[in-house]
């Protein structure tokens, strides 16, 4: 709803500073004081249809290879359930770190269908002459790993492959909003109820190639457990509670950068859609992979 035009001592004063110590007409005065306030709005309202085309714009462009669509639009991010602890005031602080649940907006933008797999990165060792992952002997991943998630990469070079083939890694909202496959209120990506015909995890045997469960709402596989995945953000325990609403990119510094989506021997509480976890950007482990995003608006 437009804000009603009035007469404002804001414009009246505007339009005196205007026309300086000279005598002004009141029929200036007036016409100051009421397209002020138009010319304002009018401003507004080109700036919105800027972004509501953009975001038409975005929604045409073709996904990249191997990349799906998450198109513009709000959700709920953060723990929407609980528990008695929470009631209580009991909850240890440092697992308070996914409330309060907010408002996210998120412009449209592309998410790799598919964690990045062994054979991927080593396409951009192999152009970078960058060192290959510890577990790589004689700088080769073991061939029955082709087709699983590339672990023991860090922060930075996860970074550094994704801006290798002109994406990034995603920001926590964009994951969280991706992994939730356009479901509110929900533990994973498919639901409530997880079980070991959707998603690897609480196992010791490391993991999975990438693909093998049903992808989400939104086409994404492997959101929930196999590996962990970086994120852009830094991690703040209280980051919820000042997040902007639009776009958040999370602190502007810190020690830990956040992990989203849990990982092969975690249990079911920590491959929810909105578990936090961090570590640091030098972290290297066998349950710790990746996977881009990109701007769809360009």
């Amino acid at each position: 709803m437009k804000a009603p035009i009035h007469l404002s001592r804001r414009w009246l004063s505007t339009a005196r500073n205007v026309a300086g110590p000279r005598p002004v007409s009141l029929a200036l005065v007036l016409t100051l004081a009421i397209l002020g306030p138009l010319l304002y709005l009018g401003a507004e309202e080109a700036l919105a249809a800027q972004d509501g085309l953009a975001a038409e714009e975005a929604a045409k462009r073709p996904a990249p290879e191997g990349m799906v669509l998450i198109p513009a639009g709000d959700f709920m991010m953060g723990r929407t359930k609980l528990t008695d602890d929470d009631k209580t005031g009991m909850r240890p602080l440092i697992l308070r770190d996914d409330l309060p649940v907010h408002k996210v907006g998120l412009d449209a933008y592309f998410m790799d269908a598919k964690e990045v797999t062994h054979a991927d990165y080593a396409k951009f060792v192999t152009a970078t002459k960058r060192p290959p992952p510890y577990h790589w002997l004689e700088g080769k991943y073991p061939e029955s790993h082709e087709l699983y998630p590339v672990f023991s990469v860090s922060w930075d070079e996860a970074g550094a492959y994704c801006g290798w083939k002109g994406k990034r890694l995603p920001t926590e909202a964009e994951w969280e909003r991706a992994a939730r496959g356009g479901k509110e209120g929900v533990d994973y990506p498919f639901g409530d109820v997880i079980d070991d015909k959707k998603a690897l995890y609480n196992v010791a045997t490391g993991a999975g190639p990438v693909g093998e469960f049903s992808a989400n709402g939104f086409g994404l596989y492997d959101m929930a457990g196999s590996v962990s995945e970086w994120c852009s953000d830094w991690f703040e325990r209280t980051y919820y509670a000042t997040s902007p609403e639009r776009n958040p990119q999370g602190p502007e510094q810190g020690l830990y950068k956040i992990i989203r989506g849990g990982a092969w021997p975690d249990g079911p509480k920590r491959v929810t859609v909105f578990f936090r976890n961090w570590v640091r950007t030098n972290q290297r482990t066998p349950n710790l992979g990746f996977r881009c995003a990109q701007d769809a608006a360009r």
